[in-house]
């Protein structure tokens, strides 16, 4: 008998490890950063406006919102070349993107000398719901190298004051992309940027998550009502 109990606490030994160790990863502070306080990348940070981020931008113009209430917006950086050629019209620091697509939104091209804060980018792709940013995503250049995605974090944490881990994205096995969770946004980080541009470096992207839970939860409810109407016409219909 005194075998038995003592095969079966012996059982129990792993168990209980397994346990005390969920118990110190469910302990672990997490992020309770609201968006307020979320990172400011050049000079821009979620919830601004799009008139506080146009005023930063003078010369650029934002799309309308779509029936979801979002709107676009591209930025391509570029270091002055006499070849290009603007509209009379328009600030000669700026300039309309002919390449940009109906994904991109408003797209324009920015003349780096005339942008300071922008010294050092490629490209800045911007989201706003309702109005205000939130969704912002920076491709640095190559200028500063980093050998692996955990290099890059170090440095962002530091300059960020980022406090919490970086954890690889949930759906994600790749070894060069991290994420940091926070309650009021998510920042992704990856060290390859963007592959269709030989002079791209890293990339940071910042967004807001209840921004963009609620906008997810119109688009369903939009998407359910257009169906139901579509439904409605069929029953009604008369050969």
């Amino acid at each position: 008998m005194k075998k038995q109990i003592i095969f079966a606490l012996l059982l129990l030994i792993p168990c209980s490890g397994v346990i005390a160790q969920k118990q110190n990863e469910s302990a672990k502070p997490k992020c309770t950063l609201g968006l307020d306080q979320s990172p400011e990348l050049r000079g821009f940070r979620m919830g601004l406006t799009q008139a506080e981020v146009l005023a930063k931008l003078p010369g650029v113009t934002i799309e309308k919102p779509d029936k979801f209430g979002m709107s676009r917006l591209r930025l391509s950086i570029i270091d002055p070349k006499p070849s290009i050629k603007t509209a009379p019209t328009r600030d000669k620091a700026v300039q309309p993107d002919a390449l940009g697509t109906l994904a991109d939104g408003s797209a324009f091209i920015l003349d780096g000398s005339r942008f300071p804060t922008l010294k050092g980018t490629r490209k800045i792709q911007m989201r706003f719901i309702d109005g205000r940013l939130s969704y912002l995503q920076v491709v640095y250049s190559d200028d500063v190298k980093f050998d692996s995605i955990d290099q890059l974090i170090d440095t962002i944490s530091a300059k960020l004051k980022l406090p919490g881990e970086w954890r690889t994205p949930e759906f994600s096995d790749s070894d060069h992309q991290k994420e940091f969770r926070c309650e009021g946004f998510v920042i992704t980080a990856d060290v390859l940027g963007d592959p269709n541009d030989l002079e791209a470096g890293p990339e940071l992207i910042v967004q807001d998550v209840a921004a963009w839970n609620a906008m997810s939860k119109r688009q369903n409810e939009i998407t359910e009502k257009a169906k139901q109407e579509e439904d409605q016409k069929r029953k009604a219909f008369k050969p």
